[in-house]
């Protein structure tokens, strides 16, 4: 299948690749790099915590505690892990209380971080920092540079700590959608509880030593992180349906058969504005949802650039009591062309139906020609306006004898459209006809948040690898899988180990399809500039 913008969408998403604005991010994957640097204050000599606590909660070596590797683990199926991130310190800075306290968050991370550097360790340039101040009274999020200062009011919460470090890979904070759209704040901040970016506010379980704990991704941020398979993500209309009943499995328990995420777009001319319906058990990382298992709807709306400097922003969508504030899932949608049902919810599945009239739509920067009565062909605005002309000054174009004037032709349409119009204009009108089809139903060109820029396709070293390259990369690596038998031998690292000549690939963690060299260097290259090749979202 193809993953990548046709020509007719391509303007569309020109657009949204506006100069200045930094890659995306997405997906994450492979090994994440961080330094975690933990600093004191020059007047306060205190260590909460030795380095071993913080080893712990950030490292593989405290797996299974509710930490952040746990998270990242467990969340990416192993796609992602922390296990070449470092903890340094304590390092004791020249500076006091007052000194750091009247920083900002920036300077905070400046002053721990010149410190190290001073006191021997310099972080690799390719690592992110993460700052562990030893004093409860100063403040703890993202720095606006992708860096993290944390204060130990928050040593023990795992949580605030998974949802800090997401900031810096791009992830806005989630919200729960009011129940009046006219108002002024129609996006309710940390208010998805189900979702680790709502922060201290997320259904978390309380861990032995780490306080309190995680939750998982929301099914929006699971697929724009690539976790989720593409065979297990539906988009309904895509195939040309408008109505179906769904089976979903848990996001927490993608081993279980079932769809795993239902995106539903339904803006045709910005299909940054999407539903999505996902099932969530508690379970793993979702251990502290208050419901045995739950069906969640959210709207994504990443084409409202502009709401409190917030790239969009992603809502779930919420029942609400008589003053407005929210009480429990929504159930129902009947919106925008779309029905949503949640009709069931088991124990290891949920059911919903879903109708959608995106089918019948136009795709961006086009509408219907409407040259005659139920014209549904699609034509770029241009060419509407100009039939539209046609139409106006039909009567002009026909002569004393009720054949068209010279140099022009009946449209012909439909067998009974008589409007005189340029020879040109009537050859437009066939090719116009041929193209319908790919003009028609948006949700054919819809790939979500890992969509490849013009001229890049996934490449799909395995089904959740959503790394965008060129076709012909693509194309190698789909041989590369297929030759993967014929280059496994038995040798040092066991039956899959590489004949003479070739490598582990390492697309991904755990990749032992074989290649040459050169093709293992470049698929690395390829994994840490994915974000390039990718639609900003």
């Amino acid at each position: 299948m193809r993953r990548i913008l046709t020509a007719a969408l391509a303007a569309l998403f020109t657009v949204l690749l506006l100069p200045g604005q930094p890659a995306s991010a997405t997906p994450i994957q492979g090994y994440l790099k961080w330094s975690i640097l933990l600093c004191k204050l020059a007047d306060r000599p205190a260590e909460q915590q030795p380095p071993s606590f913080f080893e712990d909660l950030y490292l593989p070596k405290g797996a299974g505690q509710g930490g952040v590797h746990d998270f990242f683990d467990l969340q990416s199926r192993g796609r992602a892990t922390m296990t070449m991130s470092v903890v340094k310190g304590w390092f004791t800075m020249p500076y006091t209380y007052a000194q750091v306290n009247a920083a900002n968050r920036p300077r905070k991370v400046d002053q721990c971080l010149e410190t190290a550097k001073a006191q021997g360790y310099t972080p690799p340039a390719d690592h992110r920092i993460a700052v562990m101040l030893n004093d409860p009274d100063l403040e703890s999020g993202g720095d606006g540079r992708g860096r993290v200062v944390i204060d130990s009011e928050f040593f023990h919460a795992s949580g605030l700590a998974v949802h800090e470090m997401l900031h810096s890979y791009g992830y806005d904070d989630s919200f729960a959608k009011a129940e009046d759209d006219t108002a002024n704040e129609r996006k309710l901040r940390y208010a998805d509880p189900w979702d680790i970016m709502t922060a201290q506010t997320h259904y978390a379980a309380q861990t032995a030593r780490f306080g309190r704990g995680l939750v998982g991704f929301n099914g929006p941020n699971m697929d724009r992180a690539g976790w989720i398979p593409y065979p297990r993500v539906l988009t309904a209309g895509q195939d040309g349906r408008t109505s179906m009943t769904v089976r979903l499995a848990p996001l927490e328990q993608p081993h279980l058969p079932g769809t795993l995420l239902v995106r539903i777009p339904f803006d045709p001319q910005d299909l940054r504005r999407y539903y999505t319906v996902e099932f969530r058990k508690r379970i793993e990382v979702s251990s502290g949802i208050p419901e045995g298992v739950v069906a969640l709807i959210h709207e994504v709306d990443k084409g409202d650039k502009n709401w409190r400097g917030y790239q969009g922003a992603t809502m779930v969508l919420m029942n609400h009591d008589a003053t407005g504030r929210p009480t429990s899932p929504a159930t129902e949608v009947n919106a925008n062309g779309v029905t949503i049902k949640i009709d069931s919810v088991a124990s290891d599945h949920a059911m919903v139906t879903i109708t959608t009239d995106i089918t019948t739509k136009c795709i961006a920067g086009h509408t219907f020609r409407n040259a005659v009565s139920g014209d549904k062909v699609c034509v770029p605005m241009a060419t509407y306006y100009e039939t539209q002309s046609d139409n106006q000054d039909a009567p002009n174009r026909v002569a004393s004898n009720g054949r068209c004037i010279l140099n022009t032709v009946h449209r012909l349409v439909t067998p009974n459209d008589t409007v005189c119009v340029p020879s040109v204009t009537a050859r437009q009108i066939v090719l116009d006809n041929q193209a319908a089809p790919d003009r028609t139903n948006p949700a054919k060109h819809f790939y979500g948040p890992n969509t490849c820029k013009p001229g890049y396709v996934w490449r799909v070293a395995d089904d959740s690898d959503y790394v965008c390259v060129t076709q012909a990369v693509h194309d190698e690596a789909q041989y590369a899988n297929y030759s993967a038998l014929a280059r496994w031998t038995n040798g040092p690292w066991g039956p899959q180990s590489c004949v003479y000549g070739y490598v582990w690939r390492e697309a991904f963690i755990g990749d032992k399809v074989c290649v040459t060299v050169d093709v293992r260097e470049r698929t690395r290259l390829e994994n840490e500039t994915a974000g390039d090749r990718t639609v900003v979202w």
